[in-house]
């Protein structure tokens, strides 16, 4: 786990302990960002009314032939991503009771298979929503690996995450089987097993980029809505958080 914070660097040590818990209301959030979406889910704690929230969802979508400019504009509005979750919520939370965590734009080791403009763009992305929760006044912002998340889907449906358990070997979701098998649609299957709606799965089309299947389309998915992701590093912030009573 690594906790962003002013003394920051590339890489920064793991926390030894877990947030602390506060008598006061607080929220925790957990987002997905990518090239074609930001995907935010939220869990919080109406010290009020002595009540649990969420989870609840939020999302912004670009098309293809949307600026990249725009995009990381989007990113640098990172506050209202977290004030849409408490406005759903109907709940204020102070910005030290609010937890953040994001997933790292790629895995380190990318790096050394592939240099991109892709992945210098995702990385630009990741840093602009990051630089605008500081720029806001936000601290409590952790950036996780994939498996950090991933550890915990994976033993919550009773697997692992190496590739011969994680992996499946054809998209559970798809109306016709493509003979690529992939893990990233485990968050999917954990969150419908957990009471969240059974979004559409995402297709590609050359003139609106990535977008929800219509209904009755046989178009094959490219992969799931990008929210399960986003739940996903929201649970770990929620197990994190919360592991601050014992």
């Amino acid at each position: 786990m690594a906790k962003i914070s002013k003394k920051a660097s590339a890489r920064v040590k793991p926390r030894k302990k877990h947030p602390r818990r506060s008598k006061n209301s607080w929220m925790v959030t957990g987002f997905d960002l990518s090239m074609s979406s930001i995907a935010g889910a939220a869990y919080a704690y109406d010290a009020t009314l002595d009540k649990f929230l969420g989870p609840k969802f939020t999302m912004k979508s670009w098309g293809p032939n949307t600026h990249y400019f725009e995009r990381i504009k989007d990113c640098s509005r990172a506050e209202d991503f977290i004030h849409d979750l408490m406005g759903q919520m109907k709940l204020v939370v102070g910005l030290n009771e609010t937890y953040i965590a994001t997933e790292e734009p790629f895995p380190t080791g990318m790096v050394k298979r592939l240099e991109s403009k892709a992945l210098k763009q995702q990385a630009e992305i990741s840093g602009a929503f990051l630089a605008g929760l500081l720029r806001y006044g936000f601290q409590n912002i952790y950036q996780i690996s994939w498996y950090q998340w991933a550890q915990i889907i994976a033993a919550d449906l009773g697997v692992t995450i190496h590739y011969s358990k994680w992996n499946y070997k054809e998209n559970p979701f798809e109306l016709a089987p493509s003979g690529k098998g992939s893990g990233k649609w485990r968050p999917k299957e954990w969150a419908l097993k957990n009471g969240v709606p059974d979004w559409p799965d995402l297709i590609t089309r050359e003139k609106t980029g990535k977008i929800p299947r219509p209904e009755g389309s046989r178009a094959r998915a490219v992969q799931p809505d990008d929210r399960y992701d986003a739940l996903a590093v929201c649970e770990w912030m929620r197990e994190e958080y919360l592991a601050g009573l014992a």
